[in-house]
């Protein structure tokens, strides 16, 4: 049976595995959820899973100016988190805790991630750590940056400490508790059932009972019932004597003074949340009773999360398929436009021509030919002037040709390929992590293609030696040689006659004619069809094989995007760990 921590551990790592970013409809969405997936099992499940014991972490979060670090310094008694008017005043989240407890919060029992500061002042990024022996045993109260910080960053990472905490005390103001940022908040709460309590702060004197009752009113639109909800009124300044100000908890009693005393309230200001957050830990079933709540709530709601994740990984797994299938339809049109060339003959005009007609000559070695193939043996000696065929000159020739013409298909694959993924803004995307020269061939494409025709020359004299057997007598009676016959092989994968016009026709075709009774004399005429049939395979299956390696260049621009496995092994991870969770088993 898989634990729970085996079990988050598993869907952490299918999380990591995941890249939504190509810019499609569901990413922005997707990405928000999956990084707060991955922050709450790092800050907050696998540590509170390991220590089910450990002190409960409260989390202070809302708006700008709601007063979170005022309220937390009258919590403490003390000023251990830097209150002002500056905004945000809380740069660096500010945990303090009972002196007991400093080991566990220090050495990363929770927010493993982030660094640790001490002493009277925080130092540089992360968080910093304040003990205070008046805050009780088995509790830390953290200061986090204000959810709708202007600076990106202090808002994420209030996000991020609000996800690895037990509790929430959240904090917002008479002019500002109807904003749409907390009420996000509120609702993410509300969908994880996470232990919480409100503090509405700077009440206008006389309006408690109305802020109260319309706050309790949008709370329960909004699905967010049994939520302990705690007012305090504008701090009192002026004359000794003024009427004192107050803090009342819903359904409480006014309490009797929250003026502010040293930047802090009194200690009656916020009596009722200082009582709620005792009555967190109050025993070990209470307390208990918080871990196993928020606990239930985060794992309850990781399966509708990741659906999330999953649909928009379904998404960029799509769009990713998509693309390839465009690359590769316009590299399977160059090859099949190109296998068409190359049929038609195209590779035979000018000095291939030219050079095979020098030696074979055309028309007198026909008429000699026609007169019946088996005197072509015994008198081919004379037919061709006494002079070997310069195989090599046609075969470099026909290469240099070839080179030349794979190279045109292979541009026009690229630039096609370009062209149809900058339809898409997901193609775009892809295309500006490309390095520059994408739209055209590799620049060793011209390399690996000679090395190709070389080693398909190769294979071709293979293959005339395999078939001739004791034929090879006659070859080099003929004075072509095993290169020759070879060669007469290669023109004749090249013979077909579409392509050219007018005279040139008639030239090609009586050179086709030549190389083919010249084979058809040595092989016999079933034989050459076999034989020729197999070098042209031979060629297709190479030139396949070099167009494959030019589109992997595209396929490599999606390498990190997802497949179609990806979004199905995410939900699986996520149902080991909704059974794991079922069967109680916390490792």
């Amino acid at each position: 049976m898989t634990t729970i921590a085996d079990a988050l551990t598993g869907l952490r790592r299918a999380l990591d595995s995941i890249d939504l970013s190509l810019p499609l409809d569901s990413a922005d969405a997707a990405r928000r959820v999956h990084a707060e997936l991955v922050g709450q099992i790092d800050d907050y499940l696998l540590p509170r899973i390991s220590r089910l014991d450990a002190p409960l972490l409260v989390v202070l979060g809302g708006s700008t100016g709601a007063g979170k670090s005022t309220i937390t310094n009258s919590l403490v008694g003390a000023e251990v988190s830097l209150a002002g008017v500056l905004r945000p005043s809380t740069r660096t989240p500010v945990l303090v805790c009972h002196p007991d407890d400093r080991a566990w919060f220090l050495d990363g029992g929770v927010l493993p991630d982030l660094a640790r500061s001490t002493g009277a002042r925080p130092t540089g990024s992360g968080l910093h750590l304040v003990v205070d022996d008046r805050v009780p045993a088995g509790l830390g109260l953290l200061d986090a940056p204000d959810i709708d910080s202007v600076e990106i960053a202090n808002h994420e990472l209030a996000a991020q400490l609000l996800g690895a905490a037990d509790a929430w005390l959240f904090v917002t103001t008479a002019s500002r508790y109807a904003d749409a940022v907390p009420w996000e908040y509120l609702r993410r709460a509300r969908d994880r059932a996470v232990a919480m309590a409100m503090v509405v702060n700077r009440i206008p004197l006389g309006a408690e009972d109305e802020v109260a009752t319309h706050l309790a009113d949008m709370l329960r639109a909004n699905g967010i019932d049994r939520v302990p909800l705690f007012a305090i009124t504008e701090a009192a300044v002026g004359a000794p004597g003024s009427e004192p100000a107050g803090a009342v908890a819903v359904g409480g009693a006014a309490d009797d003074s929250a003026a502010l005393v040293d930047g802090r309230l009194r200690d009656g200001a916020v009596a009722d949340v200082r009582a709620w957050l005792h009555g967190l830990i109050a025993d070990d079933a209470s307390r208990a009773d918080v871990v196993r709540t928020t606990l239930d709530g985060a794992i309850e709601s990781i399966p509708g999360r990741v659906e999330v994740v999953a649909a928009a990984v379904d998404d960029q797994a799509s769009a990713a398929a998509s693309l390839r299938a465009a690359s590769r339809r316009r590299y399977d049109e160059a090859l099949s436009s190109l296998e068409v060339e190359l049929a038609n003959g195209v590779l035979l005009r000018g000095e291939v021509l030219d050079r095979w007609r020098e030696h074979v000559g055309t028309s007198a070695f026909m008429e000699r030919l026609q007169h019946g193939v088996g005197r072509v043996r015994s008198r081919i000696w004379s037919l061709v002037s006494g002079k070997p065929v310069p195989s090599e000159a046609v075969q470099d020739q026909l290469e240099s040709n070839l080179v030349t013409l794979v190279r045109n298909h292979a541009d026009r694959a690229a630039l096609a390929t370009v062209s149809q993924w900058e339809t898409t803004t997901a193609g775009t995307a892809a295309l500006a992590d490309a390095e520059r020269g994408i739209d055209r061939p590799t620049p060793g494409l011209t390399d690996r293609l000679e090395r190709e025709l070389d080693d398909w020359h190769d294979a071709v004299l293979q293959l005339v030696q395999d078939r001739a057997g004791n034929k090879l007598a006659v070859a080099r009676a003929l004075t072509l040689g095993i290169n020759g016959i070879g060669v007469a092989v290669m023109i004749a994968v090249f013979s077909q006659t579409g392509g050219f016009t007018g005279a040139e026709a008639g030239v090609a075709a009586g050179t086709a004619a030549v190389g083919q009774t010249l084979l058809t004399a040595v092989f016999g005429e079933n034989a050459v069809r076999d034989l020729v049939r197999d070098a042209r395979d031979d060629l297709r299956l190479r030139l396949a094989g070099l167009f494959e390696v030019e589109r992997r260049r595209f396929d490599a621009l999606l390498h990190r995007h997802p497949s179609e496995r990806d979004a199905p092994r995410l939900v699986a991870a996520s149902d080991e760990l909704a059974s794991a969770w079922r069967s109680g088993d916390l490792g």
